[in-house]
């Protein structure tokens, strides 16, 4: 059987120094668009068992330990991430593990929710993830998680262009054609991988889910005057959210 493809590019030292002054300085869309898009979707959580996958900084794991939850679990591959977060948001509700979720075995019916935010378009076999999480989750729990949307990750170069009026536009270059692609982000070669919504949405229908929610979270006006950067999030959507539960 071919082994799945693992990237652990977060810690690359010159990667993990940009991504860390991005957060750290608020510049990305991650507090004022995702986040807050995925708290809309939880679910009731007190004495929830959670795991969250690609746990990053460790934020959103901290947040679920004031929810009154029973314990969560922040999966992560990267020694970096793990290490700053057990250094900024622990406690004894909280677990790190530092593995990649290719690798990672959890009990069947453990846990009653899993995350997961911005990581499964790292993910080589989405398929194999999405049929494990199935195997993790108790009955009737859910799945939240956001990807880079399908809109963007077929735009490998990630940026809009002007068109003939001066409008400014959001190409896209080959959406049909799913697979890894490379792009440069704070270094080159970052690896990542276009899948189209019809994939995305099947794969979960296909492995024992109902889609609960979907959401394409986008800047208002009055974020966009005050983060000007942000306004070419509003010519297509950066992320897609889906809530889906088994």
């Amino acid at each position: 059987m071919k082994q799945p493809s693992i990237q652990n590019i977060y810690d690359d030292p010159d990667f993990f120094s940009g991504y860390k002054k991005l957060r750290q300085n608020n510049q990305g869309f991650n507090d004022e668009i995702e986040q807050k898009a995925i708290r809309s979707l939880l679910p009731n959580l007190e004495g929830a068992s959670v795991l969250d996958i690609g746990c990053g900084f460790g934020n959103f794991c901290y947040f679920l330990s004031t929810q009154k939850i029973k314990e969560v679990i922040g999966l992560d591959p990267s020694q970096k991430m793990i290490a700053e977060a057990k250094r900024l948001h622990s406690n004894n509700l909280i677990t790190y593990q530092c593995c990649p979720i290719e690798t990672a075995s959890f009990s069947s019916n453990q846990f009653d929710l899993v995350v997961s935010s911005v990581a499964l378009h790292y993910v080589e076999d989405y398929a194999a993830i999405v049929k494990k999480v199935a195997h993790w989750l108790k009955p009737n729990g859910y799945l939240i998680f956001s990807v880079e949307h399908p809109i963007c990750t077929a735009n490998p170069l990630c940026r809009s262009l002007k068109d003939k009026e001066n409008t400014e536009v959001f190409p896209l270059y080959n959406y049909r054609d799913e697979g890894r692609f490379h792009q440069t982000w704070f270094i080159d070669n970052v690896q990542k991988y276009h899948r189209t919504l019809s994939t995305t949405i099947n794969t979960l229908l296909q492995h024992q889910f109902s889609l609960c929610s979907i959401l394409e979270p986008m800047p208002t006006d009055e974020l966009i005057e005050e983060r000007p950067a942000f306004a070419v999030h509003k010519i297509r959507p950066p992320l897609l959210i889906i809530k889906a539960q088994k």
